[in-house]
């Protein structure tokens, strides 16, 4: 028979909050707009986790037994967590620092009686993926233990326990309260047995300090399979380049350019009964030229800063430059020594000629290209290499240049464009969003190396919210600036309902709830998050030594395995998907528990310099992620993998076996 017991749901937290836009530039807000605000936020509450509907059915059961050794009171709580459920440890050692949970706490009283405090069982360590920390935790049966002393006439009967805490799943988590009142202990089974290793042992394991990870795979459920995105860093970049280089293509710098400059080679062909062909493929090199050159000069300055915190500082300060030139409020301008030169050069006659004019349109389209050329700029020197950032270039002046080549085939084609107009203004401040949305990152990144622990998971993403919910309300014409049409087209108002579907789906992760990887990489790797948080029910065996490479070589030379060197970054997306989402696969985990791996980070503090000279000598480059296996004892090369393979993991599990088949071949 079990004690009384009580199971009280904590009414579901939430929390208002106002969203106001302010521009130097002229603006209104329709007055249409202030219902829509508000069915947005009430929508927005809806995301928020309900407890109660994912745990109605999950309960703490247990029960209070007492008994009296000579003078001494006894007590054991018995504490039955569902199957697939976990509560957490006590207030005074969660586990990591930033941990996002809620400690169990439990109290032992009795007229006439006085307890010291409950002892806790040893917990196991299980890590919150996708926050990059972790927790200590209880599974299954739970026993709590506690000592008191009381006059002999006292009952025992009259002893109370009383635990608060939360019960959780990978899904979230239910507040409970539970009260049990002692009775006689069971006759068919001895609960006090283990009184005296319970009441000697610690109150959590104590991990070695620079110990900040592992991986397990007993109880852990197999990831859901991920869609698939380009397995190489570089693949995304690329992609990106192409992404920049089409919106830089409809600004009102370039746009009208188009059939301006088609005409011109049509003629020209015309006059020398010749293809346009040649003309036009010259004019797109010009263009391609400029970009490429553009990032080997200004490339080169950026890479040996570009993870420093005070460079992504700078960076995000620049692009919300970019984004209130892209609202209107001021115009960039490159140098007028290069606008005279441009001028000059494409004065020049012939197949040269033409040329320059590529290049020229290069440098006078600056007004409007600026601020995707920074964003190509900083994203690619993050990678660490100057070819990178040169091909990244050559992609986007590409995309820029490629409608010119193919409408010189076709110039027919130059009526069925969309005229130049209003349209483009629209999406000149849109792309302004988008920059505002970008500089939350780069200061992102500043606060993660910095470890200032300001801008967490669920602060980024609110305002990343709010951002994206402003650029919907624009494009619906709730928010309007100088120069906007006076009428929102269908298609500015189907963008804007992708866009605020964006914006919800970033309020859904800012109330605590998980999302897709890419998004999970981006976002910062803490949060203040104690509903809804993710946690893995495994116990941890393989072994991640952060930021000390001796501590890891040492550890593993005493272990007699290989040393697993991970190269990475706090502010490197690829390397914390890979940590989030491959790692903890079952195939790599088991592949893992038999290395050591010495996690460095080349845009921290610890040991910076001995990290990067490492990076050097083992890799000979500035790119993150690089992996290698390496002997322990000699430090021979084993294996190396000089990308991140998000989308294929069987190609990360060969990388560690080559490195454990090569360690037993020596």
């Amino acid at each position: 028979m079990l004690a009384r017991r009580r199971l009280l749901s904590s009414p579901a937290r939430s929390s208002r909050s106002g969203l106001s836009v302010r521009s130097p530039m002229p603006m209104s807000v329709s007055k249409s707009g202030a219902w829509l605000v508000w069915l947005l936020l009430a929508f927005a509450a809806l995301c928020a986790p309900r407890a109660q509907a994912q745990f109605g059915t999950a309960g703490v059961e247990g029960a209070l037994y007492a008994k009296r050794v000579g003078e001494e009171v006894r007590v054991v709580l018995e504490l039955e967590i569902p199957a697939g459920f976990h509560i957490y440890h006590h207030k005074d050692d969660l586990g990591h620092p930033e941990a996002a949970a809620y400690p169990t706490s439990a109290t032992v009283t009795g007229e006439g009686f006085v307890f010291e405090p409950v002892v806790f069982p040893t917990p196991h360590r299980a890590e919150q993926e996708g926050l990059g920390t972790w927790v200590w935790e209880h599974t299954g049966t739970v026993r709590f233990h506690a000592k008191g002393a009381g006059p002999a006439t006292a009952e025992l009967t009259g002893i109370r326990a009383a635990v608060d805490g939360q019960v959780c799943d990978p899904n979230g988590c239910e507040q409970f309260e539970v009260t049990f009142e002692a009775e006689e202990p069971p006759k068919s089974r001895d609960v006090f047995a283990d009184w005296d290793k319970a009441m000697a042992a610690p109150k959590a394991p104590t991990p070695a300090p620079e110990i900040v990870g592992s991986r397990g795979t007993d109880g852990a459920p197999e990831p859901a399979p991920q869609p698939s995105t380009p397995d190489q860093p570089l693949g995304a970049f690329l992609l990106a380049a192409i992404f920049w280089g089409l919106f830089a293509l409809v600004m009102p710098c370039t746009y009208p350019m188009i059939p301006i400059t088609i005409s011109f080679f049509t003629k020209q062909a015309s006059a020398r009964h010749s293809s346009s062909l040649g003309l036009s493929f010259m004019y797109g090199l010009g263009i391609v030229a400029i970009f490429v050159l553009i990032g080997l000069l200004f490339g080169s300055v950026i890479i040996p800063f570009a993870t420093h915190p005070v460079t992504n500082l700078l960076i995000g300060a620049v692009f919300v430059v970019f984004a209130f030139s892209l609202f209107g409020a001021f115009t960039l301008e490159p140098p007028r020594f290069l606008l005279n030169a441009a001028g000059s050069a494409s004065s020049v006659g012939g197949v040269f000629g033409v040329f320059l004019m590529g290049a020229t349109l290069a440098v006078t389209s600056f007004t409007c290209t600026a601020p995707f050329v920074g964003t190509l700029l900083a994203t690619g020197a993050q990678g660490g290499n100057l070819a990178r950032i040169a091909i990244g270039m050559a992609t986007f002046g590409a995309t820029m240049a490629v409608p010119f080549v193919i409408l010189s085939l076709v110039p027919g084609k130059l009526k069925s464009m969309p005229r130049s107009g209003e349209w483009m203004h629209s999406i000149k401040v849109f792309l302004g969003f988008v920059e505002l949305a970008a500089a939350l990152k780069f200061l992102s990144n500043a606060d993660v190396v910095w470890d200032w622990a300001f801008l967490s998971r669920e602060l980024f993403l609110f305002l990343w919210f709010g951002t994206f919910l402003a650029a919907a309300l624009y494009l619906f014409g709730v928010i309007r600036l100088q120069g906007d049409p006076a009428e929102v087209s269908p298609t500015r108002m189907s963008f804007g309902v992708a866009t605020l579907l964006f914006a919800i789906y970033c309020l859904y992760g800012a109330l605590g709830n998980g999302l897709d990887r890419v998004m999970t990489a981006l976002a910062p790797p803490y949060s203040n998050t104690l509903v809804g948080a993710v946690a893995s029910d495994a116990g941890s065996r393989a072994l991640v030594i952060k930021d000390d490479y001796d501590a890891a070589r040492a550890e593993a030379i005493a272990r007699g395995v290989p040393l697993f060197l991970n190269f990475t970054g706090h502010t490197c997306v690829n390397c914390r998907q890979m940590e989030l989402t491959v790692f903890p696969r079952p195939e790599v985990a088991i592949e893992l528990e038999k290395v050591v791996e010495a996690r460095l980070h080349t845009d921290g503090r610890k040991n910076i310099e001995q990290i990067l000279e490492l990076q050097k000598r083992f890799t000979q480059s500035r790119a993150n992620p690089y992996y290698l296996v390496i002997d322990s004892k000699t430090e021979q090369e084993l294996s190396r993998l000089d990308h991140a393979v998000v989308g294929d993991p069987e190609e990360f599990v060969e990388f560690l076996q080559r490195g454990l088949s090569g360690a037993k071949g020596d």
